[in-house]
């Protein structure tokens, strides 16, 4: 790998980290449990767009990792929660690029969608709470502004960099 490269990865990741930690602090207008805005996911959709699923994946687990290790929650409920819903959602944007004609806002779209049902089936486990996936329904049809939004600022920032090259 080369050290130009090496280093953009790493700011991918340092940036990833610095969305994550201030997303926590954002407060929302809904009061609705697991709804974020996913911001720290803008960066990993241009990683899967600027470089490959593997760099994506790598940029989505360490802001995990080390976001959580920062914030005092490693191997907390909460760490389990973005785990499980940074995986799933990494696993569903990986394979919708791959396999799908959808644009970046589609792809962003099921990448929202799939974050929130892999934090639900975490709740379900953890806290053998089987209500959560009530709140299921709003919290997909929420995940859809969500991804056009992480989209659209993805795709900016994609455009952007193009444009640099």
């Amino acid at each position: 790998m080369k050290t130009k490269q090496m280093m953009n990865i790493t700011m991918l990741i340092a940036i990833s980290i610095l969305f994550h930690l201030i997303e926590a602090t954002i407060p929302l207008p809904l009061p609705i449990p697991g709804f974020k805005l996913g911001l720290a996911n803008i960066v990993g959709l241009v990683a899967l767009y600027m470089y490959n699923a593997e760099v994506m994946l790598s940029v989505n687990l360490m802001r995990v990792l080390l976001a959580s290790l920062m914030r005092g929650i490693l191997f907390a409920p909460g760490f389990w929660l973005s785990l499980c819903g940074v995986l799933l959602s990494s696993i569903v944007a990986i394979c919708a690029k791959r396999n799908t004609s959808m644009t970046i806002f589609g792809v962003s779209c099921a990448s929202s969608a799939f974050h929130v049902v892999g934090q639900v089936i975490a709740v379900t486990i953890i806290y053998s709470q089987f209500l959560m996936g009530a709140l299921l329904p709003i919290l997909l049809l929420l995940s859809i502004p969500t991804g056009l939004l992480t989209g659209f600022f993805a795709n900016q920032v994609l455009k952007r960099i193009q444009t640099e090259r």
